[in-house]
């Protein structure tokens, strides 16, 4: 199976709703409740970092997407944030979501971040071992959310 990363273009976003609404099912508490904030959410993040909205495609099917900031502004580390990870359910565990991340981390490291950061909630217990699996580790919590990064640089 072949996957295809690339940039989202503004007129898709609307397309990626229901994919974005699909991901939070049964985890509703952690992403937007209706449709408009969904679409709302998702055209803020296309606004704020064009370059950081990827998606991936198979056999021309977007079937996954990834929102990052590659010059986010943290306290005394240059950062490469990543807002969202979502992926199809029936395509999860196909690389899909690695294939995302290795072209978030790349475009991070040309844009010189020496960290990948994220949120997750802590009852998104299968998306947390996922991220360790990529070498994220926890460093602080706010509430029930967890704060996890990683390096961008030397072994992964």
């Amino acid at each position: 199976m072949e996957v295809r990363v690339r940039r989202v273009r503004a007129e898709e976003l609307p397309g990626l709703l229901p994919l974005y609404m699909r991901a939070y099912q049964g985890l509703e508490r952690y992403g937007e409740s209706t449709e408009e904030e969904g679409i709302g959410y998702l055209r803020w993040l296309h606004y704020n970092s064009p370059e950081g909205f990827l998606v991936a495609e198979v056999s021309g099917r977007v079937v996954g997407f990834l929102a990052c900031d590659p010059d986010w502004r943290a306290r005394q580390r240059k950062v490469l944030e990543i807002h969202e990870v979502v992926v199809a359910p029936e395509f999860r565990g196909r690389g899909i979501g690695r294939a995302l991340m290795e072209e978030a981390f790349r475009l991070g490291r040309a844009r010189g971040r020496e960290v990948a950061s994220l949120w997750v909630g802590e009852g998104n217990v299968q998306a947390r071992a996922w991220y360790r699996k990529l070498g994220f580790k926890e460093e602080g919590r706010w509430g029930e959310w967890i704060r996890m990064c990683r390096p961008l640089a030397g072994p992964r």
